[in-house]
């Protein structure tokens, strides 16, 4: 299903709609309709009109309009089913994430994302990519999280936001494997909260990496930051380097992957993740979704594909604990209706500290 946003349900200006001509509208969608005029059980006339009254009915635009029918296979009320579901899921995200921008700066706050902006040749798609790390920086700096954790990031990309948090974030960057040299996971550390005492480079007999920081978040608490891509081969290593890091020290860890449904690996680390410690809210499930995420052309299922795991310390149980979970990136880009920052939407969590 193609995903569509807030910002694609505000109802049309009126005075707008009366300068716009049922012809005009159905002349513009005469183009969409016909080039896959075979999917639709009527003529080509009809699917136009058809998407006309559905574009008027939701209040979105003619292209999304014909694309969600296409996608449900013309039947109207599938269609208008899945729109209204789709508004109501993003609404739920952007209430929940009210309340805790206000008073989100007495949080520790990180982000984790999975940024999907792996070098390509083809110029059309870099101007995108470019397009899309521009809205990513946005992000970053209306936020201002204390750690930012980002994975399958290119080198144009990381290039981009490095210059651009270089003021306020220091940053490690490190290829994922050897195979592909332009693609990174990268840890920021936000300079007014975190200081960096070591990084390490944690690679396996196939040169494939993880990225370590050890960091004192305001002088006073020891968290050990892994970030990590994963798949099959790499998923045990990855987490029996994890189990081996030094007890008396907090662990936040963001891992990308579609195989973490292997529950016991992270369990024998003693690794919960954020979103069930954070009440497991519906809203935060999928991060990476192909029904409402237009930037995923495939029609998998959704998936659970980014997590940020934690293990705490008896000490500390009550000193450094996270409250809430919450995804960014979920609204479009500023120079296309139709396209997020990402595939996977941004992990966003909050820790209350004990002062």
């Amino acid at each position: 299903m193609t995903s569509i946003s807030l910002d694609d349900f505000q109802t049309k200006d009126d005075g707008n709609n009366e300068n716009l001509s049922d012809h005009t509208n159905d002349q513009s969608l005469s183009s969409s309709t016909s080039d896959s005029s075979d999917d639709c059980p009527f003529n080509a006339e009809i699917c136009a009109k058809l998407s006309s009254a559905f574009a008027k009915a939701t209040g979105i635009e003619a292209e999304f309009a014909v694309q969600l029918l296409k996608d449900h296979g013309w039947n109207i009320d599938q269609a208008l089913r899945a729109t209204y579901e789709a508004k109501e899921h993003a609404e739920s995200i952007l209430n929940s994430k009210k309340d805790w921008k206000k008073i989100g700066d007495k949080y520790f706050k990180i982000i984790s994302w999975n940024t999907d902006t792996t070098d390509t040749d083809d110029e059309e798609l870099n101007e995108l990519i470019e397009q899309r790390t521009e809205t990513m920086i946005e992000i970053f700096l209306r936020e201002k999280p204390d750690v930012i954790l980002l994975q399958e990031i290119g080198t144009f990309a990381l290039t981009l936001i490095i210059t651009c948090l270089s003021a306020l974030y220091d940053d490690e960057s490190i290829q994922i494997d050897s195979s592909n040299n332009s693609n990174y996971v990268s840890i920021f550390t936000r300079k007014s909260t975190m200081k960096k005492t070591k990084v390490s480079i944690i690679t396996n007999e196939n040169n494939w990496n993880m990225l370590k920081v050890e960091t004192e978040y305001k002088d006073s608490i020891q968290l050990d930051l892994f970030n990590a891509v994963i798949d099959e081969n790499t998923s045990l290593f990855c987490f029996e380097q994890i189990n081996q890091n030094t007890t008396n020290h907090l662990i936040l860890s963001a891992i990308s992957s579609k195989i973490l449904n292997n529950v016991d690996l992270f369990e024998s680390c003693n690794l919960v993740d954020i979103w069930q410690m954070t009440g497991q809210l519906p809203e935060t499930t999928y991060t990476y979704d192909p029904e409402l995420n237009s930037n995923i052309s495939s029609r998998e299922k959704p998936q659970r594909c980014d997590r940020l795991f934690f293990r705490s310390l008896t000490s500390m149980m009550d000193k450094f604990k996270p409250v809430h979970m919450e995804f960014e990136g979920i609204q479009h880009i500023k120079t296309s209706n139709m396209t997020f920052p990402s595939t996977h939407w941004a992990i966003q969590g909050y820790f209350d500290v004990e002062s």
